[in-house]
């Protein structure tokens, strides 16, 4: 069993890159604007789900939002591990 994402959200994107294989998601959506590519995926871990949106320009994740059900909003500004976690997600759908 992986380790649960605390209720303070604290590090959640690190707990999850660390433990990949209990990660889950699903593509909602998936739009395109001229170069820029949007996506929103809903996202399973452990004891906790959410959406995580995405804006990807010419390859580069350039703006992402993670919201879990825990009450926490996580973005590039506040954790630069997010980018990883979307770069991983993004290679996975290929």
């Amino acid at each position: 069993m992986a380790k649960s994402i605390p209720s303070s959200g604290a590090g959640a994107v690190r707990i999850i890159l660390k433990n990949k294989e209990n990660f889950h998601f699903s593509l909602r959506n998936k739009g395109q604007e001229g170069d820029r590519t949007s996506y929103l995926y809903d996202v399973f871990y452990e004891n906790a789900t959410g959406t995580l949106n995405m804006m990807v320009k010419d390859g580069v994740v350039e703006i992402a939002a993670l919201n879990l059900s825990l009450g926490k909003v996580i973005t590039l500004d506040s954790d630069t591990n997010l980018k990883k976690l979307c770069t991983f997600i993004l290679e996975s759908e290929k």
